[in-house]
């Protein structure tokens, strides 16, 4: 387990909770790297965190993997340790009813676009787990942009905004500096030629995602501010701050910490499509400027959908 310094305050943190999971997806950040599948058991699991969280202040958990629903108990058990639980699943197993939790589900388009990448079937899972969920739990739902299902956009939108109490997060993939061929994972060669947005194809992207913002009010909710530093005249400077490895504690499966971030151990960090350094300069802007810190995802309540027609 992960020692740290003495006095060593890391406010948030993430843990792959499992290495298991049902799917390979073609764009799966997790599967394209070799992990220990030594999983600790649940009563050690616990403690450790608990550890970690008085050890360092830790106030906020994410709970990642493989899929953490398939170690559902350690999240029911440990999520009550942290004020504030994020949770990433690929919503094919059924939702928890967490008080303190806010669920992230990862829907990559329509159901065609969604099934070619995750796999047969898995669209129809997730809606109808969405569907189930318990009554009055928001949802957000989290695409990675790339290649394949960039082009549908704006059906995407169209389709997810009319789930009641939801909202919409968004990521691009983070490609790796280079591909090892891994045993078990089919999808190396993918990830390697067709999934990379070039920064002119991003920079398109994100003028239409301003765009379905301002066509779906409320629905996305990453802010403006953090899209603009998206682009590509500006990310460099934001991926050159990115002080992750300081501010969250990255854990693996058995507690080490893993670096030099959740994406991976042979992340191009220069290519980097995850929302953190981005919305780290907009909150340093904010603080500059004497403006509160906004919430990184507000989830919409439970009810009608933003555009009225949940």
């Amino acid at each position: 387990m992960y020692q740290g310094q003495p006095g060593e305050i890391i406010r948030s943190a993430i843990v792959d909770v499992t290495d298991r999971c049902n799917l390979r997806c073609k764009h799966c950040f997790y599967y394209r790297e070799e992990h220990d599948s030594q999983e600790l058991p649940l009563d050690e699991l616990v403690a450790g965190l608990r550890a970690l969280r008085d050890r360092h202040g830790i106030q906020s958990m994410a709970w990642c993997g493989g899929e953490p629903l398939y170690r559902r108990d350690a999240v029911e058990a440990a999520a009550p340790l942290f004020p504030l639980n994020w949770l990433f699943t690929n919503g094919t197993l059924p939702l928890p009813d967490l008080a303190n939790v806010t669920v992230f589900v990862s829907v990559e388009g329509p159901r065609e676009i969604h099934d070619r990448i995750r796999g047969r079937g898995t669209y129809d899972r997730i809606m109808a787990n969405v569907a189930r969920r318990p009554a009055g739990r928001p949802v957000v739902f989290l695409p990675t942009l790339h290649r394949l299902n960039a082009p549908y956009l704006e059906d995407t939108v169209a389709e997810l905004s009319k789930v009641a109490g939801a909202c919409m997060g968004v990521e691009f993939f983070t490609p790796l500096r280079s591909y090892p061929r891994i045993e078990g994972y089919p999808h190396v060669e993918i990830q390697k030629r067709d999934l990379d947005l070039t920064p002119e194809e991003r920079d398109r992207i994100i003028d239409r995602l301003l765009a379905l913002k301002r066509s779906h009010p409320g629905f996305i909710v990453v802010r403006d501010r953090v899209l603009e530093l998206m682009r590509s005249d500006r990310a460099p400077a934001c991926i050159e701050r990115c002080n992750m490895a300081r501010r969250c504690l990255t854990l693996d499966v058995r507690l080490e910490r893993k670096l030099p971030c959740v994406l991976g151990r042979d992340v191009d960090c220069a290519r980097c499509g995850c929302i953190f350094p981005y919305e780290q300069q907009a909150r340093a802007e904010d603080r500059a400027g004497g403006v509160a810190a906004a919430p990184l995802f507000a989830p919409a309540p439970a009810g009608p959908s933003p555009r009225g027609d949940g």
